[in-house]
């Protein structure tokens, strides 16, 4: 798995985005995503304005030598602490020093100014990734979905007295409606033929 992202973080954005799936449905994963994605892209235009000094950044110390981003966005989604372990692989694997700080409910990572580029770049990468995590969860949760109804189905088809009365007095009712105007169609077209 991690070849299909290139490394540890696709994987674990996938698996994170595979359980929020499991267990509370595609469209919670979807909304999820969604905002851990827009957090990433948010944090990339407060480092990109930290270079100026703006507001999404702040000085750590007087030497300005380290920055702090406020992770406000983040934390207020699912699995923080997962979110977190995935942007520290992440600026790992690109040798960036940083570390995360608490100041009461508040929650920051801590960089290297002159690291600002190669962070924002790092965010706008985990901001694809889960983009395209979210896309391959998706489609895996449909696969499970289609698996699961189509074993079913099977089940029905082998052993039809499983199936409920209810549902199988519904499908004998279709099923002799279409054989009716199949045939109700078939004997106009007959008429119109002999010009009745």
């Amino acid at each position: 798995m991690p070849s299909d992202f290139g490394d540890e973080s696709g994987e674990k954005l996938f698996d994170w985005m595979l359980r929020l799936g499991q267990e509370a449905g595609q469209a919670a994963m979807a909304h999820s995503a969604a905002r851990v994605s827009m957090a990433f892209r948010n944090a990339v235009g407060e480092i990109g304005h930290g270079q100026s000094a703006a507001a999404g950044i702040e000085r750590a110390s007087e030497a300005t030598e380290w920055a702090k981003l406020n992770l406000h966005e983040f934390k207020g989604l699912p699995e923080f602490e997962t979110i977190k372990e995935i942007i520290d692989a992440n600026l790992d694997r690109e040798a960036l020093s940083h570390e995360f700080f608490s100041e009461g409910e508040k929650s920051y990572l801590i960089f290297r100014v002159g690291d600002a580029p190669e962070v924002a770049r790092c965010f706008d990468e985990l901001a694809q990734e889960t983009t395209q995590a979210a896309k391959k969860a998706e489609q895996q949760l449909s696969r499970e979905k289609g698996h699961a109804s189509g074993a079913r189905d099977l089940e029905v088809l082998k052993e039809p007295d499983k199936e409920p009365l209810q549902d199988r007095v519904e499908a004998f009712k279709k099923s002799a409606e279409l054989v009716e105007r199949a045939h109700g169609r078939s004997r106009e077209v007959i008429d119109q033929a002999r010009g009745r």
